[in-house]
């Protein structure tokens, strides 16, 4: 049995206990949006969210929202933030590199680091998994926890043009260009827009090549690995695959309470998924846990 760390279904009360900020982050002299959730007082644990990849992002945000606070809840200091060039950070989506992406985590990293937490920790979701997993490497946070992570990104971009070929039959009333035509185009260097995002093709290419599998990991830290998915009892081939490169990782399958691919299903806080995280920073002494207050 999964253990109750906090009552979820409170989380995003008001706390007067947790100071929320929200600023800038000057990174290469990029301005980079975040928002932070502190416990009053100093945290010498910190963690970095990452985001998935454009809509996903916008359709998990609450859900970041709601952990950040319960993290805080139980002493830690959490800050998520705007790549360049999406949300309210500065730049065009167009604009930003894959190496973009990971001067971001780095630059984040930092920023918490510099505000008073000596150990800081790493956690993605979907493709910002990937990207945490990636800049492990670079950063070497406190600990890694990677929320269903995109192991094969060369297909998770390709199938990720599929809402412009749905653009062009309600536009069109017909296919113009079929995904082999626009991974062509991509690699000519031109930019399609996918669900409002222009995706420049210097940045697909980089990242449908850098994904996870088959991948050295030189990252040594402790490493969570969730499965999402609908179902818990057996863990997919490429997650198991995952947890081999790493020096330690474990793997936990949670139920899927929550949807990023739409929005038909609504739950701010999953109760499984943030357990089996806190269960994990528990374990590893990343979080402590009066009892009495649980």
């Amino acid at each position: 049995m999964m253990t109750e760390f906090l009552d979820l279904t409170k989380v995003n009360d008001p706390d007067d206990n947790i100071e929320e900020q929200q600023g800038y982050i000057i990174r290469d002299g990029k301005h980079l949006f975040y928002t932070s959730y502190a416990p009053k007082g100093s945290a010498e644990i910190g963690i970095v969210l990452v985001s998935p990849f454009a809509e996903e992002k916008v359709r998990t945000l609450r859900i970041f929202v709601s952990f950040s606070r319960a993290l805080a809840k139980l002493g830690m200091t959490v800050l998520y933030f705007d790549y360049f060039g999406d949300g309210d950070s500065e730049g065009n989506f167009e604009e930003a590199t894959f190496e973009d992406r990971l001067a971001d985590i780095k630059g984040a990293v930092n920023f918490v680091k510099e505000n008073g937490a000596v150990n800081v920790g790493l956690l993605g979701l979907r493709w910002g998994a990937t990207l945490s997993a990636l800049a492990a490497d670079m950063v070497n946070p406190a600990f890694l926890v990677l929320w269903e992570p995109i192991v094969d990104t060369e297909r998770y971009f390709f199938d990720h043009l599929r809402s412009h070929i749905a653009s062009q039959m309600l536009l069109e009333g017909k296919v113009i260009k079929n995904r082999e035509a626009l991974v062509e185009e991509l690699e000519k260097g031109g930019i399609i827009t996918v669900e409002g995002y222009n995706i420049d093709g210097g940045f697909f290419i980089e990242a449908r090549e850098n994904g996870l599998a088959g991948r050295e990991m030189k990252y040594d830290g402790q490493t969570l690995i969730v499965q999402i998915a609908r179902n818990t009892e057996k863990i997919r081939k490429d997650l198991d695959g995952l947890k081999e490169v790493f020096a330690s990782a474990e793997i936990a399958a949670v139920i899927k309470e929550f949807e990023w691919e739409k929005t038909e299903t609504w739950n701010p806080a999953p109760a499984g998924l943030f357990n089996a995280t806190f269960e994990f920073l528990a374990k590893h002494r990343f979080v402590k846990i009066d009892r009495q207050k649980v």
